[in-house]
């Protein structure tokens, strides 16, 4: 069994080379909570490292080990997985408040087992219902509702053209020109393929309308941030924060 605050700032070893990678600050599980997935490291420069749960070779009281140096990659661009929710409140799904999670256990498989709050309290991963960024929701015995079930309906939809009005010519007035073309008449048509960003630098981080963050300064645009930047029509800003 292995507790996840062991984890951080650990110092991260590699066998083969005999030198020291970097030392553990993040962890990250899978979108069900339910396996420890990778931990970010801090290596040299303050570069910053993935080491995938499934490239480590032993862990002990002071370093964890790894067989060589490609048990390690560098991190480009921000993860699918989810930050640990160590410290974040936790709450039933009728809304009663049951403390702080101080502790995250799994086996050795990396597999999540309990959780366990500042008020001596252990609840077991089977009891988990939701969690986000700073929030653990949990079932009460006997609950039945799916809060899976609650996902939302509407969804935006991708690349939806508009159609072109076309310019309206009109008489003016003024003597010595026959006629004037409205501009502001004209709309301008959507982006339709903006596969030409893939691999580009974004220069500034973009966020949705919730404030949440889709693209980080200095990440490389993929079609996956790509798709979901469109999604939130955020393609233009984009198109001037990039290099």
């Amino acid at each position: 069994m292995y507790y996840c605050n062991e984890f951080l700032s650990l110092n991260v070893l590699s066998l083969y080379e005999g030198e020291l990678i970097g030392v553990v600050d993040k962890l990250y599980f899978d979108k069900k909570m339910k396996k420890l997935i990778q931990l970010e490291l801090i290596g040299e420069n303050d570069t910053r490292l993935i080491l995938p749960t499934k490239n480590i070779y032993h862990i002990g009281k002071n370093a964890i080990t790894v067989k060589n140096n490609q048990a390690i990659s560098l991190k480009v661009e921000e993860c699918e997985y989810y930050l640990c929710p160590i410290n974040s409140k936790a709450y039933t799904i009728k809304g009663e408040y049951l403390g702080i999670v101080r502790e995250i256990c799994v086996n050795e498989r990396f597999v999540t087992e309990k959780f366990a709050l500042d008020n001596n309290q252990t609840i077991g991963v089977k009891s988990l219902a939701s969690f986000g960024k700073n929030t653990i929701i949990f079932y009460e015995e006997n609950d039945k509702i799916n809060v899976n079930k609650f996902i939302p309906t509407k969804t935006p939809k991708f690349f939806k053209s508009e159609k072109i009005q076309p310019a309206q010519i009109l008489p003016v007035e003024n003597e010595g020109k026959k006629n004037a073309v409205l501009l502001e008449d004209i709309k301008k048509p959507t982006i339709q393929n903006a596969d030409f960003l893939i691999g580009r630098i974004c220069t500034k981080d973009i966020f949705n309308f919730n404030n949440e963050l889709l693209i980080k300064e200095h990440a490389v645009i993929n079609k996956k941030n790509l798709k979901e930047i469109n999604k939130y029509g955020k393609l233009r800003e984009l198109m001037l924060y990039c290099k």
